[in-house]
């Protein structure tokens, strides 16, 4: 029974993926979901309360995938070096792929998976940095994070351009200084980064073409 449910979890989640990569947020609904997958129109709201509730589980599913990519190409890096690549893989992509960045920017626009970001964020931070925070400033701290994630999603779509890669490497500053990074870490932390663009590139575009782990 509860290898049947979880199919069907797995069903509904990989199509709602697909659809979102084809036709982005807007146009996928939950009759699309339903012809894609099989699954009926009343498991799936038995398993999930609406749309909003597939996409903040499939991107919970995708961040801990990137997290896991992370902890495998970064290991032995400080807290600050991997906190911050889970930023710029994101960040990146949203910059690099106008799919991509209209699924983000419809999602920071909704409270539920907004909420959800901000939570897994904040998991990851205190799994990094340990007892630094309580739970408490965590969330209070990723709320902020997030926010100005979300800001630089927005101006994407300005009339008048910003510079991309001096907003990015602002927001990614200011996460580590929410952190309570030193100065001198957070200079050393980017100049590492720097020249691996590849492979933070190489790590978003597994994300959106490898299946998701339920």
């Amino acid at each position: 029974m509860k290898q049947h449910t979880q199919e069907i979890r797995q069903r509904v989640l990989e199509s709602a993926k697909e659809l979102l990569i084809e036709q982005g947020y807007k146009k996928t609904t939950i009759r699309g979901i339903v012809e894609r997958s099989g699954v009926l129109t009343g498991s799936i709201y038995y398993f999930f309360k609406n749309k909003e509730a597939i996409f903040a589980e499939m991107l919970e599913s995708i961040i801990h995938q990137c997290i896991e990519k992370i902890d495998t190409c970064c290991e032995g890096e400080t807290a600050a070096f991997k906190f911050a690549v889970l930023c710029e893989v994101e960040l990146k992509k949203m910059q690099d792929d106008p799919r991509i960045r209209e699924i983000y920017f419809e999602c920071y626009r909704s409270p539920v998976i907004f909420e959800k970001f901000v939570d897994l964020f904040a998991s990851f931070a205190k799994r990094l940095f340990g007892t630094r925070f309580t739970d408490e400033e965590y969330r209070q701290k990723n709320l902020l994070i997030k926010g100005a994630m979300g800001a630089s999603i927005t101006a994407l779509y300005f009339e008048h351009e910003m510079d991309d890669e001096r907003t990015r490497a602002e927001v990614i500053r200011g996460t580590l200084r929410l952190m309570s990074v030193p100065e001198e870490e957070i200079r050393a932390t980017m100049d590492r980064m720097r020249g691996r663009e590849e492979l933070w590139q190489h790590i978003a575009q597994e994300l959106v073409e490898m299946p998701l782990a339920i």
